[in-house]
Parts: structure tokens; sequence; C-alpha cells
């Protein structure tokens, strides 16, 4: 089943997958944690985390470790300083 769906600045996205079939293949997964990072060496932009929700629905927080929804790897998510310029 392909699931489509739209992301900040109109992108879309085709998914191969359905959300509930996304399960990680970890033969390939590495720990990558260290520095933040959006995209998996696997190529994935695709990421489970854990995260906090506020009464509001908003994020409140989130744990910086996430794991790719493809291949397992681990990565250490990006903050909002992260994305600051210098």
């Amino acid at each position: 089943m392909s699931c489509v769906g739209t992301l900040e600045k109109e992108w879309v996205v085709l998914m191969a997958k359905h959300v509930t079939e996304m399960k990680p293949d970890y033969t390939q997964a590495m720990d990558i944690r260290g520095k933040a990072t959006t995209v998996c060496p696997c190529g994935s932009q695709i990421w489970n985390l854990k995260t906090i929700f506020g009464d509001d629905g908003e994020i409140d927080m989130y744990f910086l470790d996430m794991e790719c929804a493809e291949c397992g790897t681990l990565a250490t998510a990006p903050t909002p300083i992260d994305t600051e310029e210098e």
C-alpha cells in the first residue's frame, strides 16, 4: 500500500510501505550518534523517536536518540541550536 502525505514547503512524499509495515531491517544498522543529522546513511529521512506532548497537543520535548525507520541505524536528532547559522 502506498501513502501520500504533505510536509513543510509542500513536499510530497511517496512511500512504498504503509507506516504500519515500516519495521527496521537491522542487518545494516550502525550507530552514528554524536553529530545531529536528518538523513540516514541509507537515504531514509524517516525516524522513530520518543516525544512528550503537552496539553495543547504540541511536542513539548523529545529525546535526542532516534532510530532510522528503514535500517535501524541509531542517530542524534537535531535541535533548534543545530540549525542556527553561525
